[in-house]
């Protein structure tokens, strides 16, 4: 190889070669060479180090949600396969419930959903009434636990937050609640099919055909939860005008002389129904209505109890004077 005037010059091709690669590490060595700035280093790690940490993170959400959607998908497959049940008859193929059974991965998910019962435990009873939110699918990373019908409850003294999936513990505390005492139930999503669910199964005879005396469902999603049974005094019922895929149509009450029901078409979407002021305000009015009429009762209640006794005294008094 041969230098001058700033040209290279190579005998043969696989002296060019051979040059190149001892010319390209050279200049590798020289870049090594160059003196690192310390802090620039430790930035980089500390970045690195963070991302781990978010991909670790987002794996786990990936995984709860996986797991959320799951029991989701189940829930709303058996409530379907409960309605489509005898619908249809099929020469050869037998009811729909055959179908959907055949075509579900170990025919196990058309079987009733496995009931886990709470302990009965002393749950205490909350002051003038039982106000329960039961808020619906909640996705990590995405829903959050300071909002919706989880703040609600919060901001509400004495009222308690249930998932969609605690249908069993909700109907132990309704059952430990005094039957004078009101049960107000408000459910957002699959918390609004639940809560219906709920009150369907409080209206039997083993639960003593227990009064629910409001059901607020706010866009629920579901397939069996359209018809408000006997039991419940009062249903007032929001549909978002918005994502039509999430909710399931107006309610009906199976008995319209006993249920009150008002439907109530929302402008906003699924996600924001249990935000909204207004929505908000009429729970709120609603629940404070019950108690106060409540609290009322209670007042005259005593009065003509403490009427009554003195009434007896000074009767008692009168016998012995004569």
């Amino acid at each position: 190889m041969k230098t001058g005037t700033g040209v290279r010059h190579y005998k043969s091709h696989s002296d060019y070669l051979q040059n190149r690669g001892k010319q390209a590490s050279k200049l590798i060595s020289k870049e090594l060479g160059k003196k690192i700035d310390p802090s620039s280093a430790s930035d980089k790690v500390e970045l690195s180090e963070a991302a781990k940490e978010k991909k670790v993170d987002l794996k786990n959400q990936i995984k709860e949600n996986g797991k959320e959607l799951k029991s989701a998908s189940k829930h709303l497959l058996a409530d379907a396969a409960e309605v489509a049940k005898g619908a249809i008859n099929l020469p050869g193929i037998g009811s729909a419930l055959d179908v959907v059974s055949a075509v579900l991965p170990d025919n196990k998910i058309v079987q009733e959903v496995k009931e886990v019962v709470a302990p009965k435990d002393d749950f205490g009873v909350t002051e003038g009434a039982r106000v329960i939110f039961v808020s619906g699918l909640h996705l990590a990373g995405i829903s959050s636990d300071d909002e919706g019908l989880s703040a609600m409850a919060k901001d509400l003294e004495g009222a308690e937050h249930f998932t969609w999936k605690d249908e069993e513990k909700i109907i132990e505390r309704v059952r430990s609640t005094p039957a004078e005492e009101p049960v107000i139930l408000v459910g957002h999503s699959l918390g609004g099919d639940a809560i219906v669910n709920i009150a369907n199964k409080l209206n039997t005879f083993a639960n003593g055909f227990r009064k629910v005396d409001l059901l607020v469902t706010l866009d629920s999603v579901g397939f069996d939860n359209d018809i408000i049974p006997k039991n419940v005094k009062k249903n007032i019922n929001y549909i978002g005008n918005k994502d039509v895929f999430f909710n399931d149509g107006p309610n009906i009450a199976r008995d319209n002389l006993k249920t009150e029901v008002i439907n109530n078409l929302r402008k906003e979407n699924h996600r924001e129904i249990d935000d909204s002021s207004e929505v908000r305000e009429t729970i709120y009015n609603e629940v404070s209505d019950i108690i106060k009429t409540r609290a009322e009762k209670n007042e005259q209640e005593e009065l003509m109890k403490s009427f009554i006794s003195k009434l007896m005294s000074h009767s008692n008094a009168l016998s012995i004077l004569k």
